[in-house]
């Protein structure tokens, strides 16, 4: 076995075990060598705010909580800086420290640094959202104390979080007071070798703000001028004479207040105590019973069963768990690489938002959906600017990587020059289109983007004299280990299918609201001759294909360069990106990713199987799979392809990329667009889902270790219900109106509650 494929197998004794129930999820703990790991995989999140699941009395001065609305502003730094280079980047920091908690023993606070955690257990229950904890203390002087502590972020998307503690001394009796600690916010990941992680901000961060009052901080960030305001409501004496293995407890109520103009520090110290109050007023309890009816409506649609297998069924419960409770529900935000769970990426959004997790999101929570896509609606002003930056006199290209709108990336080859973000937030307008019905979304804002978006095309392409061929040269594909080539196979057909998708939005706007598109056409400028040129474009788009090898190319020149030798690459130079220069691999027929594959998965209608088996065994053979996003896709197309093993290889690798961590870099954060597409690799791979005319399409397979799984979707309304044994495969409409979709090549309609069951 290669060093590649070594590096593909998920570790077998995973840290993580599974309730007999499959929906309770627990680590044991904690171990020096996986605390920054178990608080990433259990962080607690609700689009707003993310809490890592830091041990309370150890807790403050790490960073442990992160608000979508909180991020600095610091200038970028180069030696030489050319026309159009990005000049400042957003940066995620973690606010002021809240989860601390002070314990003590007959009015002396305990020092958990001289402790021993002789035992410690999280446990995380997928159903209630609610983080649990015990640990068995020893003390210093020798004796022993259990605490028990319960944790949950309101998914309503408010920024604040509810912890129940409770403090037990074992075998002995004493006064026992537990106070909250909060401290101000930690300075954020500098930077480091590895360019995912940070960024040096240098004299940038936080500051106090306003004069400061018991129980409260306010402080301000130095380049953005965000505020924040951090507050904790009490309820519980806190302080009691406790038996022997008696109990004392308090429940604690953070808030935060943000204000992005700075404001009035007073008053935001007063919105974030009303919040506090206000969380406080409702109880712990309630909240946790508000707390499981939210993630009870989002499991009916996420439905996720697999007999035989419950450490994968209990994985992608956590995966879509973690996609669920960190984006964004208010449209000022998204679903960033790293959600709230961690530093890493510096809380950037990226082009997997809306090719890996929206999709699974549009299925499963739409009204999240349309938040993510209004987020992008809300930067498309920052969109055009950049575009004029890159010397497009017309249309909009979003960000690379950013949180505000502003083109974030210092690094242009593998940055700016992915034009493909365009096509990535064109395909998740058309795939919410699809999967909702929702065209009020194309009349309020959809439509307008995907017009300037389309317009950057025509901007940076040209047909070809000499054949016609439309070429869109000079741009980086979601390989980033070849950069600024012509032609990339990927970026073309995804432009080629955002080109028509305007075209068809535009006449489907005009005929459903004829007024509201005349202002908006007018307002942008818009020329039907644009859609007529649209329509060329696409028509001409060079597809680059390789008649020798009877493949598809990556781009014009991937395939006359020669190959790395991945299988003579010694293990310990994985990935490629930390220990070879930049150029180096450019040079070289060598993925980081899936790109052509993903083009293929994305695009592949029309192309038949042998087609995609040639290029599928090509490319797997030169890629690195040095990014979490691309084993998804390369078991999509193996089970597209008839190579199960392959895309039950592959599969394993992307589910459970966090829960072993893989790649070890878990505890800067969750891989989102990783997990988003362990159910993708599910349900598009094993469960053969595709949109075929704008409607489902399945083709289930069942690999050999499972007798048989299931899962559901939200489709306009109606929710499907899919199941697949060895005898067969059975669709059930389970609640809504009555759906047309294919099982293979057959055309089926299914009545409210009807059932239909196709044999093997």
């Amino acid at each position: 076995m290669d060093a590649k494929v070594e590096r593909s197998v998920p570790a077998s004794d995973s840290r993580m075990a599974i309730g007999d129930d499959g929906w309770t999820l627990s680590i044991d703990g904690p171990a020096p060598t996986q605390e920054r790991w178990a608080e990433t995989i259990f962080a607690l999140a609700n689009g707003a705010i993310g809490v890592r699941a830091n041990i309370d009395e150890c807790g403050g001065g790490d960073g442990s909580t992160f608000l979508t609305a909180a991020y600095e502003v610091s200038p970028i730094a180069y030696h030489e800086r050319f026309r159009g280079f990005a000049e400042t980047t957003d940066t995620r920091v973690p606010v002021a420290e809240a989860i601390g908690l002070d314990i003590a023993i007959d009015r002396t606070v305990i020092d958990f640094a001289s402790a021993v955690a002789e035992h410690t257990v999280r446990r995380l229950d997928l159903r209630s959202g609610v983080l649990t904890r015990e640990t068995r203390w020893r003390l210093a002087d020798g004796r022993r104390i259990q605490v028990h502590a319960e944790r949950l972020v309101p998914l309503d998307g408010t920024t604040c979080y509810a912890r129940r503690v409770a403090v037990s001394p074992i075998g002995f009796a004493a006064t026992i007071a537990i106070a909250p600690r909060l401290l101000p916010a930690p300075a954020a990941a500098g930077q480091a070798d590895d360019p995912r992680l940070g960024v040096d901000l240098h004299a940038y961060g936080f500051a106090p703000f306003g004069e400061q009052r018991p129980n409260m901080v306010v402080e301000k960030l130095h380049g953005s001028g965000i505020a924040v305001a951090a507050t904790q409501a009490v309820l519980g004496a806190g302080q009691a004479l406790v038996a022997a293995d008696g109990m004392v407890s308090i429940d604690i109520f953070t808030a935060y207040a943000v204000a992005a103009d700075a404001g009035d520090p007073q008053h935001m110290g007063n919105t974030a105590a009303a919040i506090a109050a206000d969380l406080a007023d409702t109880g712990f309890d309630p909240l946790r019973q508000q707390q499981r009816a939210a993630l009870e409506a989002f499991w009916q649609n996420a439905v996720v069963e697999i007999d035989g297998d419950d450490a994968a069924m209990a994985t992608l419960r956590l995966n879509l768990f973690h996609l669920f409770q960190s984006a964004g529900r208010d449209g000022h935000g998204s679903a960033a690489a790293k959600g709230l769970t961690g530093q890493g990426y510096e809380g950037h959004y990226f082009w997997d938002t809306e090719v890996f997790m929206l999709p699974v999101l549009a299925v499963s929570a739409p009204e999240i959906a349309r938040a993510m896509l209004a987020y992008r609606y809300t930067t498309l002003d920052a969109a055009i600017a950049n575009a004029r930056a890159l010397n497009h006199d017309h249309g909009a290209l979003f960000a690379w990587r950013t949180i505000a709108g502003r083109e974030c990336s210092a690094h242009y080859p593998s940055g700016s020059a992915e034009y493909h973000i365009n096509a990535a937030i064109a395909y998740a307008i058309g795939f919410y289109d699809q999967a909702t019905g929702d065209t009020g979304f194309l009349v309020e804002m959809g439509a307008e983007m995907l017009v300037q978006t389309a317009r950057l095309w025509i901007s940076l392409g040209a047909h070809e004299e000499r054949t016609g061929e439309f070429c869109i040269r000079g741009v980086t594909g979601p390989d980033e280990y070849t950069a600024l080539i012509d032609n990339n196979w990927y970026t073309n057909r995804m432009a080629q299918a955002h080109l028509r998708l305007a075209v068809d939005v535009i006449d489907r706007v005009a005929a459903a609201a004829p007024d509201t598109w005349a202002k908006t056409a007018a307002r942008i400028g818009y020329s039907p001759a644009e859609a007529t040129a649209w329509t060329a474009a696409a028509n001409a788009m060079r597809l680059p294909y390789d008649e020798e090898l009877r493949i598809d190319a990556q781009d014009d020149s991937f395939l006359n360069k020669p190959r790395w030798d991945l299988a003579g690459t010694p293990a310990d130079k994985f990935p490629l990106l930390l220990h070879y220069h930049p150029m180096t691999l450019y040079r070289h027929q060598v993925a980081k990713q899936a790109d052509l594959v993903l083009g293929l998965v994305l695009g592949g209608d029309g192309i038949d199987v042998a087609r995609k088996r040639r290029a599928y065994d090509h490319y797997d053979s030169v890629t690195a799979h040095d990014s979490t996003l691309s084993a998804c896709s390369f078991s999509i197309l193996a089970s597209d392809v008839g190579h199960r093993d392959e895309a039950w290889r592959h599969f394993r690798s992307t589910a459970f990329v966090d829960v072993d961590d893989l790649h070890h870099n878990t505890d800067h954060g969750v891989h989102m667009a990783a997990m988003a597409g362990s159910w993708l690799a599910f349900a598009w791979g094993f469960g053969g889902f595709r949109l075929r005319e704008g409607a489902p399409s399945f083709a289930p397979t069942l690999p050999a270790a499972w007798r048989g799984y299931g899962f559901a979707m939200l489709w306009r309304g109606t929710r499907l219900r899919v199941d697949v044994a060895a005898d067969g495969v059975t669709y059930r409409n389970l609640h809504g109106p009555a759906i047309a979709f294919a099982h293979r090549d057959q055309s089926i309609t299914l009545t409210p509650g009807e059932t239909r069951r196709f044999d093997a």
